[in-house]
């Protein structure tokens, strides 16, 4: 009798040209990108069940396939979205280049500029009552790591390094989030500038 799940002994059964996990991949996938369309579009308060199941054309069966729940979707969702965040700044904060500092907030500012549902939910989201508030708790320290280990690792007392990197990484945040939600009208020019200065101002204040 057949079950419907894969055996390690017949070998993945093949469907249409696909696997079954090649296919529940796709599911998860389209639930993922439905939900970032729904935020792009009214914020993570839009992220329901249903809704994102509706805009993926899937039912809730195969919602539940991938996720025990809408805060699960947004956890795994966030966690992705920052792991994209992180990935291009820790490539130019780990140089030690002094050009450095203005590739690096130029790299930032167009990845906020990149995909403005992505950015929206990083940076705007944990902002209100969306059910975030722990997952990004939870992602912060890599940013102020970043920060902590590489920007600002010429100041030598430790409390000091860690009050700069926490100041700046929240600072920015609050700024971002502000940019985005048009509460701060600036051109990208003048957020490069701003992220450059801040470094700069930092490490002046701190000499060792």
């Amino acid at each position: 009798m057949q079950t419907g799940q894969e055996s390690e002994d017949a070998g993945p059964r093949i469907w249409g040209g696909t696997t079954l996990t090649e296919r529940r991949e796709a599911r998860r996938s389209a639930l993922l990108e439905a939900a970032l369309d729904l935020i792009g579009e009214a914020g993570a308060a839009g992220v329901t069940m249903r809704a994102v199941c509706r805009r993926a054309n899937l039912t809730d069966r195969y919602f539940y396939e991938s996720f025990s729940s809408r805060d699960e979707l947004l956890d795994v969702l966030y966690r992705q979205v920052a792991d994209e965040f992180l990935e291009p700044m820790t490539a130019f904060a780990a140089s030690d280049d002094r050009s450095r500092d203005r590739a690096l907030s130029e790299v930032l500012v167009d990845k906020v500029l990149e995909d403005p549902r992505k950015s929206r939910l990083f940076l705007v989201e944990p902002y209100s009552s969306t059910g975030l508030g722990q997952t990004t708790i939870a992602v912060m320290p890599a940013f102020t790591r970043l920060i902590q280990d590489h920007l600002f690792a010429h100041i030598a007392d430790p409390v000091r390094r860690r009050l700069a990197a926490v100041s700046m990484a929240s600072g920015n945040a609050g700024m971002f989030s502000a940019w985005l939600n048009g509460s701060l009208r600036a051109t990208r020019e003048q957020i490069v500038e701003h992220c450059v200065a801040t470094l700069t101002a930092y490490r002046s204040l701190y000499h060792s």
